[in-house]
């Protein structure tokens, strides 16, 4: 299990549990699996620095793991939808980065 120490959290979190990451000035607000949050005095660049994430905008980092549909529109738009069905934008400089690292795990089973 990989685990990461939040400040402020005396037990470390399993990294799995964390769908996306929202940042607020110098905090960044931790979405975990169980529709909780808690906000850390860490900036979205730590956690960038420290996951396997993805940042598809300057104030949003998600795990991969939970992306439930990747949107890319004529290459000027995009957004992510996540497990909770929260739609999260994907801001147009992060855009052609954002499909090649989905486009894989997106992509649906060949049924032979």
């Amino acid at each position: 299990m990989n685990t990461i120490h939040l400040i402020g959290h005396p037990q470390p979190v399993d990294i799995s549990t964390i769908v996306w990451l929202e940042g607020e000035a110098n905090y960044t607000r931790v979405h975990y699996r169980n529709g909780t949050f808690s906000i850390v005095t860490q900036p979205l660049q730590w956690f960038e620095n420290h996951l396997n994430f993805l940042r598809i905008h300057r104030s949003a980092i998600i795990n991969p793991t939970y992306v439930q549909e990747f949107e890319y529109i004529n290459g000027r738009s995009g957004w992510v939808r996540l497990i909770d069905d929260r739609v999260i934008p994907v801001s147009r400089n992060r855009l052609k980065h954002a499909s090649i690292m989905l486009a894989n795990r997106l992509m649906p089973p060949d049924i032979s």
